[in-house]
């Protein structure tokens, strides 16, 4: 307002367009409130607003406090009168002020030039800016039609991780680009973007730069909506991967992960924040610092209650370096190494620490392999097994699981294949065949089939809990719980061997193996210790990796299938682990909400998992009756991440996206791109309502392109 009363006072100054605007603008009239006469503490006289109308001339400020006359701050050359330089305020005497100003010279002088300011020309004036404003308009009316096919050309091949742009792009070629050729297919159903496209010479909306901009605005609109989510979530986890693309760069990747309330439910949500480029630095501080910017973008470093690394980003960069510097900041955040991958490096570990397991999963590797070095011998497999078999990953115990179940199943065909290679030996090179009577005699050895049974048996075990640890909506109260399990079940397998055995015997006969069968209690009792240590490897390694379990003691205040048994005793131990969560609980309320809900018997027999829970209370209007239950369980049911599989899914698309762009497309339009695709559910949600969608899309784009053709006057 300030700029508005020095606008008028130096009204002289401006040229001629500019003082038809002031004058067109006319004079403001704000309700000054604050304009108040008192005696003492007792308010005597306020402003009335129907003064604006009595008198056609007065106008106020705000910031000023004050009013002032319109047209003598515009005309007057009498620099003393206070109604054009600090305004007038005393409300006592106003009735009397005004009379006396509107009768003086220097006002009726300002009222004339004001009234016949331009006269016609001012007339001509304003008739050719109408005609220039609707011309202006009507233009940019067409344009953002124009632009909303090109934004849905956009949206669809992003969301498909497709290329946008092409070898050739010439006018002469017959395949110029994905997006050029799109929007020409969308032209022959209208008109009108045909006839823009071959008439258009300063828009065509082909441009290379039109396209990048289309990009960044509709992942802005994305990160937009993905901001005002994280501002209403109570609390937000991160999970944080990295991945080398196809140029061998590495790429980090974040995710927010946050509970999202309406008014009927609370819905989980992760979102994905894109790629970045941390081939240059990839030490602890380094990383550290990204997250914390990460956080700071996003206005969410104080309710951060957990971050979830999945081993790439930790190894190269030293997890307990980031964990350090980011503890200096929140130290009161949990810090987990995804239990997926945990299981996995476990897993992997315990296969080595032993001489004969290490031989043993080596040999296995090399055989899924062995048939992959030709396509003869892929043939010939294909001919014989009527299946592949699956390459085993060093950082995918899983896929070795696979692997094992396919030898043991196919154990005779394999064999067979080898006798058909040794029938026909002219047919192969000789270190093929050295290689096939190899693996031929180790999967005659009864020893094969002991590991094969023994670690068969395991991953029947740790592939269940792998595929719990690798669904991105399993709460971590449950993981724990089911990791605690695998544990029990590993070690109560130690107590089975005398079956296992059995069985070991029953198969080997079937197979063939008859020095099992002839074997005597020495080699038993041999291969029962070998039994027992395999097994106690894997739970020793189980327990010393998921070691974390102390700091989550707070889980079982929510532990559902115990609601009656803590209704009689409240576990304070439990309560005291959720100190580090101090500054979002007030405590005695949150032992009162538990109190209460232990002692429901609708609610004990209702829910089940602290998952049930958290719907039974929106969906009975409950969620403000416990306020502070309802935070606990939007922190332990989902918030808090056992697993960063949600993270490492978006580098599938990242490298789809790298083969399609041939590795041409730079990191911003990368990411934007990755953000499109990834986030299409909420992409598709923006766009239900299409002409929002469609406004928010144009009012950042116009910003990135600075055009004006798109802007109503």
């Amino acid at each position: 307002m300030e700029d508005y009363i020095y606008k008028l006072q130096h009204f002289s100054k401006l040229d001629s367009q500019s003082k038809l605007e002031v004058i067109n603008d006319g004079r403001r009239m704000p309700e000054l409130k604050d304009l108040l006469q008192t005696t003492g503490q007792k308010i005597t006289r306020s402003f009335q607003p129907e003064w604006y109308t009595r008198k056609d001339w007065l106008c106020g400020c705000e910031t000023r406090n004050r009013l002032f006359c319109f047209p003598c701050l515009l005309f007057s050359t009498s620099g003393d009168n206070v109604w054009t330089t600090t305004g007038f305020s005393d409300l006592k005497n106003l009735q009397r002020s005004l009379s006396r100003h509107e009768s003086s010279t220097s006002h009726i002088q300002s009222q004339i030039a004001l009234k016949t300011f331009g006269s016609v020309r001012v007339d001509l004036a304003l008739k050719e800016r109408r005609l220039n404003i609707s011309v202006h308009n009507a233009k940019v009316k067409e344009n953002r039609e124009i632009l909303k096919d090109l934004i849905n050309a956009t949206c669809f091949l992003a969301k498909q991780e497709l290329a946008f742009r092409g070898n050739d792009e010439s006018t002469t070629s017959s395949n110029r680009s994905n997006f050029v050729e799109l929007l020409h297919a969308f032209a022959e159903k209208d008109e009108r973007l045909a006839r823009h496209l071959e008439t258009s010479a300063v828009f065509s909306g082909l441009s290379n730069s039109i396209q990048e901009n289309l990009i960044e605005a509709i992942s802005d609109v994305i990160r937009n909506d993905i901001k005002k989510e994280i501002k209403a979530a109570l609390f937000v986890a991160v999970e944080v991967a990295e991945a080398a693309d196809g140029t061998n760069k590495a790429q980090i990747s974040v995710i927010l992960r946050y509970m999202a309330e309406s008014e009927v439910s609370c819905e989980l949500r992760e979102a994905f924040l894109g790629f970045d480029d941390v081939s240059n630095d990839r030490r602890a501080t380094a990383t550290a610092e990204y997250i914390l910017g990460v956080l700071e973008k996003y206005k969410c470093a104080e309710k951060l209650v957990a971050l979830t690394y999945d081993g790439a980003a930790v190894i190269a960069s030293d997890l307990k370096g980031v964990q350090a510097k980011i503890k200096e900041k929140m130290p009161g955040a949990i810090f987990t190494h995804c239990y997926a991958h945990k299981l996995n490096q476990l897993l992997t570990h315990s296969a080595k620490c032993m001489p004969q397991s290490r031989t043993f999963f080596k040999t296995v590797e090399g055989l899924g392999a062995f048939f992959s070095k030709s396509a003869k011998l892929t043939h010939l497999l294909e001919d014989v097994v009527k299946r592949h078999l699956p390459r085993a990953a060093p950082a995918r115990w899983s896929s070795n699981s696979r692997l094992l179940r396919t030898i043991s199943m196919f154990q005779s065909d394999l064999r067979a294949v080898f006798h058909i290679m040794s029938e026909n030996p002219d047919s192969w090179d000789i270190d093929t065949l050295m290689m096939a009577t190899g693996y031929d005699r180790w999967l005659t050895q009864a020893s094969t089939c002991f590991f094969i049974m023994a670690y068969k048996d395991i991953f029947s075990e740790t592939g269940a809990l792998l595929r719990v640890l690798q669904n991105k909506v399993m709460d971590i109260r449950f993981c724990c719980a089911q990791i605690q399990d695998t544990i029990g079940v590993v070690e109560r397998q130690k107590q089975e061997f005398d079956s296992f055995y059995e069985r070991f015997e029953q198969k080997c006969a079937t197979l063939g193996l008859t020095d099992s069968v002839q074997s005597n209690q020495s080699v038993r009792d041999e291969r029962k210790q070998m039994f027992h240590d395999v097994l106690d490897n894997v739970s020793v390694q189980l327990k010393a990796r998921f070691d974390d379990f102390g700091e989550l003691a707070f889980l079982g205040l929510v532990d559902c299938t115990k609601f009656e048994e803590m209704s009689k005793h409240f576990d304070d131990t439990k309560m005291k682990s959720l100190s580090k969560y101090a500054r979002f609980f007030d405590f005695d309320r949150l032992k009162s909400d538990l109190i209460g809900l232990y002692s429901s018997q609708t609610v004990r027999n209702e829910c089940k998992s602290p998952g049930q829970l958290l719907s039974f209370l929106a969906q009975k209007d409950l969620m403000k009756t416990v306020p502070e239950v309802t935070k606990l369980l939007q922190l332990v049911v989902l918030t808090v991440p056992a697993t960063a599989a949600s993270v490492e899914r978006p580098f599938s698309a990242l490298k789809r996206l790298k083969t399609y762009s041939q590795n041409q497309t730079d990191q911003g339009q990368l990411s934007s791109v990755a953000i499109i695709s990834i986030e299409t559910e909420r992409l598709l949600k923006l766009k239900e309502d299409k002409e929002d969608f469609y406004n928010k899309v144009i009012e950042i784009f116009v910003q990135k392109d600075g055009r004006m053709d798109f802007i109503f006057k």
